[in-house]
This record gives C-alpha cells, structure tokens and sequence, in this order.
C-alpha cells in the first residue's frame, strides 16, 4: 500500500515539477496538501478515470481475440486456434496498458493544474481561472453527483435503522402508502 502511494506521488510530483519548474521536494510536498484538500474530487476522477481506462483496454483485448479468432477460424490447416489468440490478446492488453497508462498521466496531469489553477485564481478581474468552463462544470457536477449519492445513503441507513428499531408508524410513511388512510374509489 505504501510503495502504490508513494508512487501516486512521486508521478504527481513529477507532474508539478514539469509545469512549475520547482525542486522536486517542494513539488511533493505541493501535490500532497493539493491532492489532500481535493480528496473528494480526487477520488471521483480516479474511479472515473479507472473505469473509462478498463473499458478501454477491455476493449481493445476483446476486439483482438474476436478478430484473431475469426482468422485463424478461416485457417483450415490450423488445428488448435486458442493458444495463438490467447498469445495475441495478452499483447494487446500489454500494448493497450502502455497506451493507456500515457492517457491516466496525462488525467491526472490536467488534474493538477485544475487544483492548483482553482487554488490561485478565483475568478474575479484579474484573477480569471486559466481551465475551461466545460471542466470547471463537469469537475463541479461530480461533486454535487457525489455528494447526492453520500445524501442517498444516509437516508437508506436511517430508514434501515428505523425498521430495525421496529418503528413500524413512522419507518413506512415515505415508502409506502397507508391502506388504511386511503379512500375506496367505489363509496
């Protein structure tokens, strides 16, 4: 755990070092309290970002087997296909990764200059903020989307707790309607 945070660092600390020109400790330490402050923000653009970079190598891997398989199909003096497929579906993933993993640099790299562009600036005259409006919006709206989810379940928790407790008046009111209090359409 240790050496994967350490590295998360060190590459954000590159990163910083790469567009402020700074000492690489100075940038560390930088990327540290920008990295802690935007924890939230952080996380979303991480699991995003994880997410979208699987697919993509997914992808890549299985559209590989599908047109290995499809050829080697084809291949009529060809007894056993499933070892040459697997041999080049493992490239691919292994070039797919190296593509990829410039991809999550540079996410991360915009980023950075994100947190540290909303850290300077504060979009008054003369303090305007250098990063685009469609970022500031998408980056604006994973938080609020996050923070709706957090809401959603502390809500889920307390009517769990509450029909746990065996508050069976008041643990029902917004899920379900009374039967009781409801009018017959037939009188």
């Amino acid at each position: 755990v240790v050496s994967t945070q350490s590295t998360g660092i060190n590459r954000n600390a590159y990163i910083y070092t790469a567009f402020k020109g700074a000492a690489f400790c100075t940038s560390c330490k930088k990327v540290f309290a920008l990295l802690l402050s935007n924890v939230v923000r952080v996380g979303v653009i991480n699991c995003v970002g994880a997410f979208i970079l699987f697919m993509g190598k997914f992808l890549v891997v299985m559209v590989t087997g599908m047109i290995g398989y499809f050829m080697m199909q084809k291949d009529t003096e060809l007894y056993y296909w499933a070892i040459p497929v697997l041999i080049a579906s493992i490239f691919a993933f292994a070039v797919a990764h190296t593509f990829f993993s410039v991809y999550e640099i540079g996410i991360d790299a915009i980023f950075i200059c994100f947190a540290e562009d909303e850290t300077i600036n504060d979009g008054t005259p003369g303090r305007e903020y250098y990063m685009s409006k469609n970022l500031m919006e998408w980056v604006d709206n994973s938080g609020e989307a996050l923070k709706n989810l957090k809401r959603k379940k502390k809500q889920q928790k307390a009517q769990a707790k509450a029909a746990k407790s065996g508050d069976a008046g008041g643990s029902n009111q917004g899920m379900y309607p009374d039967l009781n209090d409801m009018e017959m359409g037939s009188k």
